[in-house]
């Protein structure tokens, strides 16, 4: 039997099981959903598909039975996708219905992924090994994990060779060398900072490094060339951690560019590297508290390139550096400095923008520094900093006396950033309390179905994807479905709430938040007024609150951190291999399961909410604890490194605690603090019948 069309007839006994159904079984495991009792055809088709989706990867034999099964239903929406699924876990295809490519490229684009591994698995069944060449080249463009396309490529490329067909040889080296340039022979010049780059991209620097001395003694490179190798060396190093030799590299950068400069002193590109490469050494000799040596070369630098190149970067790591020693009248001078030059660089003058008011207001010249604040605000180009900027202008004018000037801009910003840091603060500011917020868990149970403008098939298809657990596909889908509103340009709240909460049912929060920043101000704040879940979720709520109380702490603070974390997604993975929705690293895994009432066994262990949570919520109290209850502190650590902090508090420390918030050098740490901290509040206010004051704990800040 073929499948030659579509899925199913869209019909109201299409839909997938109630949305209450779902959330009471999407997490059980198989054995829980093997007890489940069914009702309806709906649910037996999501049952089965559930099981499936769960053994995927470790146990395909036992997801085997369940796809072909559902693949066999005339009326389940989503039986051609069922039949991909069985194809790509059975072991014996010869009962299947066969699959035809042309259905799944063209009304099945966001499952190529999963044709080409069938395709694959089909090819090497047969003797044609130019299928299995043209298979690997084709799961080798579906694949994003590199060493994985890589590989498929080197073994279509061992086919093409054993078969001595040059025309495929060719291809495949084509399309291997793009995407691993290292593994090309004889590498022309022009090729090689791809290949240098692929080495260091795979962790082996040596080879790396190899590359782009040969780069520095080709005749053919160009001082840009040898230029770019120099900073490619220093970061090589910088990658690999080795701190000396990434100075060394560094001040190499700055004798080559120097040398380069002295031959043509009018050379315009000669002048931009030089200046380049003062700034990088002078923030590298900074950052590794060889503060005399870093003022040293920009005290060259600016003697060199005035009157050749404006210093306002100069004058920015000047004035950061006398801010950080404690010379605030310094700094503010080289903050002036800088703006007077010529600008180079629009984010170092933003920085600076903010940077000059803000010393202002840390010498309590509050007049001057509420003016230039208010001044950045009105131009600031990101909201952020348009919030930030304005917060502060009202507390400089408060601290001035002018209390109902800055009453006026408190009451503006509260209307301005109803779910921002500064707006919370603005309410706390104004001696105010916050609005109780509704619960809206209820809320999610709109269906993409009811919009009109949208292909019944796919909403449909959409509807079963959110509803089985198939995230990836349903982001894919979501993502298009809402592009096809915007063209044509419905930006109504009823529209968009159905597409928000697709998003929150998928458990993909997000692409929720990115696509709730871009509707319209009053969109948003309708959308916050009644639907606050949407943007505040409270997923795992029973795991949390029983974690949170075996610990004694709010479980609003792991709300809060999970948010920020993971935005609920149980299988987030970071780059260091952090895991799950409180992003735990194995080794603090392990370290927090030995005296805990968790099985913890391996790091996958920690995808499992049950495993995850409790974990997470012991190293939350265990930071509260380190830090005597000092919420920012523990936040901080949560994110950073407890040396990190020790710096801080011993040479950013501010008896006001906002202050000392706004003086966390890293961007990250400070943003996320600041989120931590919002979060927390839209927590307290969610289902609360009274209105909440702000959590003065929060702000506990002692120097020790």
């Amino acid at each position: 039997m073929n499948h030659t069309g579509a899925d199913t007839k869209v019909t109201p006994s299409s839909m997938p099981p109630s949305y209450d159904f779902i959330v009471q079984n999407r997490d059980h495991n198989q054995k829980e959903l093997e007890a489940l009792k069914t009702t309806d055809d709906n649910q037996t088709w999501w049952k089965k598909y559930r099981i499936g989706l769960l053994n995927l990867d470790k146990n395909p034999e036992v997801s085997c039975p369940q796809f072909t099964a559902l693949s066999k239903e005339a009326h389940f929406p989503l039986r051609d996708l069922a039949l991909l699924r069985a194809h790509q876990t059975c072991a014996d295809t010869k009962d299947l219905a066969k699959l035809d490519p042309e259905l799944y490229k063209s009304n099945y684009k966001w499952s190529q992924d999963v044709l080409a591994d069938v395709n694959l698995k089909q090819a090497r069944k047969t003797d044609d090994k130019l299928d299995d060449i043209e298979a690997l080249k084709e799961s080798a463009r579906q694949e994003v994990i590199a060493k994985k396309k890589e590989q498929y490529l080197l073994d279509a490329l061992k086919i093409a060779q054993d078969l001595k067909s040059e025309e495929e040889i060719k291809a495949v080296q084509a399309q291997l060398y793009k995407s691993s340039p290292r593994l090309k022979p004889d590498l022309t010049f022009k090729e090689l900072p791809a290949a240098a780059m692929d080495y260091r991209q795979r962790r082996e620097f040596e080879k790396a490094l190899a590359i782009y001395r040969k780069i520095l003694k080709d005749p053919q490179a160009s001082t840009d060339d040898k230029f770019q190798a120099l900073k490619n060396i220093r970061m090589t190093y910088k990658v690999a951690q080795n701190k000396n030799a990434y100075i060394d590299a560094t001040t190499q950068l700055v004798n080559a560019t120097k040398a380069d400069f002295k031959e043509n002193k009018k050379d315009p590109q000669n002048i931009k590297r030089l200046h380049e490469s003062y700034v990088l050494l002078a923030r590298t000799l900074w950052t590794e508290d060889r503060v005399s040596l870093a003022l040293k070369y920009l005290t060259e630098a600016q003697r060199q390139l005035k009157g050749q190149h404006s210093l306002d970067e100069i004058y920015f790591v000047l004035g950061r550096m006398a801010e950080e020693k404690g010379d605030l009248q310094k700094a503010a001078d080289y903050y002036e400095a800088s703006l007077k030059e010529p600008l180079s660089s629009s984010s170092i003058r933003e920085r600076v923008q903010w940077l000059h008011p803000w010393v202002l207001y840390k010498m309590k010249q509050y007049d001057e520094a509420a003016t230039k604040l208010q001044e950045y605000a009105k131009k600031a180009k990101d909201n952020s900093d348009k919030t930030r900027s304005t917060f502060w202008a009202a507390r400089a004018l408060k601290n001035n006396n002018k209390s109902e000037e800055a009453k006026a801009l408190l009451q503006q910003l509260v209307k301005d950033d109803q779910i921002g840091y500064y707006g919370m603060l603005a309410v706390r500011e104004l001696g105010q309390t916050y609005n109780p917020m509704k619960s809206n868990e209820k809320d999610f149970s709109y269906s993409l179905t009811s919009l009109k403008e949208l292909s019944p098939t796919s909403a449909m298809q959409a509807e079963w994807l959110m509803a089985v657990g198939e995230n990836t596909f349903s982001e894919k889908v979501i993502d298009q479905l809402a592009q096809e509103l915007r063209q044509k340009g419905r930006a109504d709240e009823d529209t968009w709430l159905v597409v928000l909460t697709s998003y929150a049912r998928a458990n993909l929060y997000l692409p929720l938040f990115a696509a709730y920043n871009n509707l319209p101000s009053g969109v948003k704040e309708k959308m916050i007024q009644k639907h606050p879940e949407l943007l505040f979720p409270r997923n795992y709520k029973d795991i949390i609150q029983q974690a949170a109380g075996t610990e004694q702490i709010a479980p609003e603070f792991v709300f809060s951190i999970i948010r920020q974390e993971s935005a609920f997604n149980p299988r987030a993975r970071s780059p260091v291999d952090a895991f799950g929705l409180m992003q735990l690293l194995p080794s603090l895994g392990k370290e927090l399961s030995k005296n805990a009432k968790v099985s913890y066994k391996e790091p996958d262990d920690l995808f499992d909410p049950e495993v995850n949570v409790p974990l997470g919520a012991r190293e939350l109290k265990n930071l509260l604890s380190k830090y005597d209850q000092q919420y920012i502190l523990a936040v901080s650590a949560y994110n950073a490194s407890g040396s990190a902090i020790r710096g801080w508090l011993k040479t950013r420390f501010r008896d006001d605690s906002l202050e000392f918030i706004e003086e966390v050098p890293y961007d990250e740490t400070r943003a996320y603090i600041k989120l931590v901290m919002r979060n927390f509040v839209f927590y307290k206010r969610l289902g609360q019948d009274a209105p909440v004051p702000f959590p003065e704990e929060w702000l506990k800040l002692v120097k020790n």
